[in-house]
């Protein structure tokens, strides 16, 4: 190419460029009025004419349920930012919650540059945090330093960790936290992690420099803590600590435990899982002599879980008012008398116990719960109030606790319903539990296991005088759900039907009759027998089921279909999955794409 026609060229080429800038130009001033326009469109619509302040609010409570729900757990830690689509609805609206410092102020710890950002964003609004770190080597342990290096603004902390990660963390944060008001600490069990098998060191002493003038709520799960840690402050309402490992580091000496307690006058709630200092491996009974009382006015719940006597050693040291929620786990044989008798005397301060309910947990475990009002959950899928009491007692044979449970207990004597559930090879003591409910009025039985209660009611009590009596003498209503009226074959006799037209009869002759009889999902059972049991009892009751057991199998019932007949008396069912409307979240983002035309950032 020769020199003149270069020149040609570039002259040509600078002519171009320059129609094209101008071009461009164009564009721009075109996009920018097409903008305008928009602008002047969503102004129209009714969301515009708010206030920038109303507006504000809003977001601020979308981005707050999203992070108080914790429904991202299920979706990935990410989706805990899925509101921020509204700042992509419109110019106006970004401008809005990029000047809304409390809007960026619920942190979820998802990538690094992501908590940094948000954390910039909250300016010097108050923190609520959140993180999740997964292993030792968490990459994102790094983020949540400097995330903790704005502690003084921290009003919420929520941690889950490997212990030994969650422990050297904490002994690097002593900045004070002057506004914390709840902490939850908790360590999870990771497969992969050998470090997790390990006993970590307690929570650190130094944490915040034992500042936290407000704190309210403590949780620590599966953390080693010990009792003369300073977040055990005198601001406290709620106290839940969860220990599992039994080669943890001891949480210190009991009486540290009392001091601690005696510094939390405020104290709702407390829970504690293993994490009772235990007595003595020699010590089998506990000293009738209490030394130290500590008096917790406010305290409504306590739910302990640890061996019987160390459960028993620390609920004689506390003075409650006496419409305690009081729910007590007492493993191991040793201490269950004990336990059985101060459980008892706990209850004995507050309103008469009107309804119980007794059920087997697993092969040594007895549980029992208790309500202060009249609970009737015989209908389906009513799983009642909660309990005002909850007693587990674990001793082998299981025997045992029962006997502890019904000869040992005071609770029972104003029993006005009683409901127990029955079990395959587990033999109840009839005649010990109804000499300890003289007032039963109402007996629900549920199951089609041991059937002796008929033959204990049927027995006569000698007074010592010339008129022997039956017991329940109270009792007007039975109900049965689930009871297997005996073998259906035709060369096997039904006994329980005719053990129980006996018993009916036998009453009725005592003058106590029973005047209603309730028949949910009995087993065996059809009309004729139905109509005998009504020549005796006023008022019958019956679901018309007629379930029938043929060679051992129950052709009515179905474990892929429905649950056997009358569990729903003694367990809960499980609720209806509330997440599903977030897998669409998109396709309605709250309804802006009908009015609100969206721009680019």
């Amino acid at each position: 190419m020769s020199i003149q026609r270069l020149h040609t060229f570039q002259g040509d080429q600078a002519v171009r460029d320059h129609a094209r800038s101008a071009l461009q130009a164009q564009i721009q001033t075109h996009e920018n009025a097409i903008v305008e326009l928009k602008s002047r469109i969503n102004g129209m619509a009714f969301t515009a004419r708010l206030p920038p302040e109303i507006l504000s609010d809003i977001f601020t409570l979308v981005a707050v349920d999203y992070y108080q729900a914790r429904r991202w757990h299920h979706f990935g830690s990410t989706h805990a930012y899925k509101w921020i689509t509204l700042t992509h609805v419109c110019r106006a609206w970004r401008e809005i919650a990029l000047n809304t410092p409390r809007l960026w102020s619920h942190i979820v710890l998802t990538q690094p540059n992501v908590a940094k950002q948000v954390l910039a964003r909250s300016k010097k609004a108050p923190l609520w945090l959140s993180a999740s770190l997964t292993h030792t080597d968490d990459q994102r342990a790094e983020t949540l330093e400097v995330l903790m290096k704005e502690s003084s603004r921290l009003k919420e902390l929520h941690l889950t960790g490997p212990a030994h990660t969650v422990q050297a963390l904490s002994a690097k944060w002593r900045t004070s936290a002057d506004l914390l008001e709840t902490i939850n600490i908790s360590s999870d069990f990771r497969q992969f992690d050998p470090a997790s098998l390990l006993p970590a060191p307690p929570l650190s002493s130094q944490i915040f420099s034992g500042q936290t003038p407000k704190l309210r709520h403590l949780q620590i799960h599966r953390i080693a803590v010990d009792w003369s840690n300073p977040l055990f402050c005198n601001t406290l309402r709620t106290l839940i600590i969860h220990a599992v490992y039994d080669n943890a580091p001891s949480p210190g000496e009991f009486s540290q435990l009392l001091d601690a307690l005696e510094a939390m006058p405020l104290l709702e709630t407390l829970r504690l899982n293993e994490s009772i200092p235990r007595m003595p491996d020699d010590a089998t009974q506990l000293s009738r002599n209490v030394q130290r009382t500590i008096s917790l006015p406010h305290l409504r719940c306590i739910e302990l879980f640890s061996d019987a006597i160390d459960s028993a050693n620390l609920l004689r040291h506390i003075s409650a008012p006496p419409e305690l929620r009081l729910t007590v786990n007492g493993r191991t044989e040793r201490g269950v008398a004990d336990l059985v008798r101060i459980f008892g005397e706990c209850l004995g301060r507050s309103t008469p116990l009107c309804t119980a309910r007794l059920a087997p947990m697993y092969s040594s475990q007895v549980y029992v719960k208790l309500w202060r009002s009249y609970v009737d959950s015989s209908d389906s899928g009513n799983i009642g109030p909660p309990s005002d009491a909850e007693l587990s007692l674990d001793a082998y044979p299981h025997s045992r606790a029962l006997q502890a449970l019904v000869q040992l207990s005071t609770f029972f004597a104003q029993i006005y319903r009683f409901e127990v559930q029955l079990e395959a090879h587990r033999n109840w003591d009839w005649k010990m539990i109804f000499e300890r409910m003289p007032e039963v009025r109402v007996l629900s039985v549920t199951g089609h296991g041991d059937l002796s209660f008929l033959p204990a009611l049927a027995t006569l009590r000698d007074n010592g005088d010339a008129n022997p009596k039956l017991p329940l003498q109270h009792l007007h209503t039975l109900e049965l759900n689930g009871v297997r009226f005996g073998c259906a074959h035709s060369d096997h006799q039904s006994h329980f039907l005719e053990e129980l037209l006996d018993w009916l009869i036998m009453r009725c002759n005592y003058g106590v009759p029973v005047l209603r009889l309730v028949l949910r999902a009995c087993i065996n059972v059809e009309s004729d027998a139905v109509d005998r049991l009504r020549e005796v009892v006023p008022d019958v009751e019956w679901d018309e089921r007629e379930c029938f057991e043929e060679e051992g199998y129950l052709e009515i019932f179905d474990p892929a279909i429905e649950a056997w007949p009358g569990e729903q008396l003694f367990y809960a069912p499980e609720g209806p999955d509330d997440l599903e409307d977030l897998y669409h979240h998109n396709d309605y983002p709250y309804g802006m794409d009908f009015f609100m035309i969206p721009f680019g950032h």
